[in-house]
């Protein structure tokens, strides 16, 4: 039996519509399973099996910003400040199976960034670890982020799309809100 609200069929329609923007832009990316390819082919030996590939989009990211601009409670009205400023997020974990060797790969020099005006910000390598984060600029603003985090265990692939400029600035004006909401 149906709720009395749900009788009417305006009501029906606004939580498919709300739904659909909700879930836009939810589904498998499938560049993060190129990225995963092209380190597969660049050095021969490295195979991953896929654990999860997602991608959310502007829907989900505006709807649940503007849900929480509503909500009486500071900490949600400062994230979702933060959500305007991201556009899509995709994100590859896979299961490392095998790496050719233990020596420093160079991921930043894929084909892939190449060609596509990726620059290298940040590579670190730890002892059983190595961590790259790529970003491209769009008219002098960073519009897109890669990190890529590869050890024994796992690939992680993360590509953040959107102003990021104004959410690093953001959150550098709002230090200690953003310290305190990781510790």
């Amino acid at each position: 039996m149906e709720p009395s609200w749900m009788n009417n069929h305006l009501s029906k329609r606004l939580l498919i519509l709300l739904a659909g923007l909700m879930l836009s832009g939810c589904m498998v990316s499938r560049e993060i399973s190129d990225v995963r390819r092209d380190i597969e082919k660049e050095f021969p030996g490295a195979e991953f099996d896929k654990e999860f590939v997602i991608s959310v989009g502007p829907g989900f990211f505006n709807t649940v910003g503007w849900l929480a601009e509503r909500v009486d409670d500071y900490d949600a009205r400062r994230i979702a400040d933060y959500l305007n400023e991201i556009r899509r997020v995709k994100v590859g974990v896979y299961r490392t199976e095998q790496l050719p060797y233990e020596g420093d790969l160079e991921l930043e020099s894929l084909r892939r960034f190449n060609e596509n005006g990726w620059e290298l910000a940040v590579k670190v390598r730890d002892d059983d670890e190595m961590v790259w984060v790529l970003y491209r600029e769009w008219y002098d603003e960073v519009r897109d982020m890669f990190i890529l985090v590869l050890d024994d265990e796992n690939l992680v692939i993360v590509r953040v799309e959107g102003y990021l400029n104004r959410l690093l600035e953001k959150i550098v004006e709002d230090e200690t809100y953003a310290t305190r909401l990781f510790d």
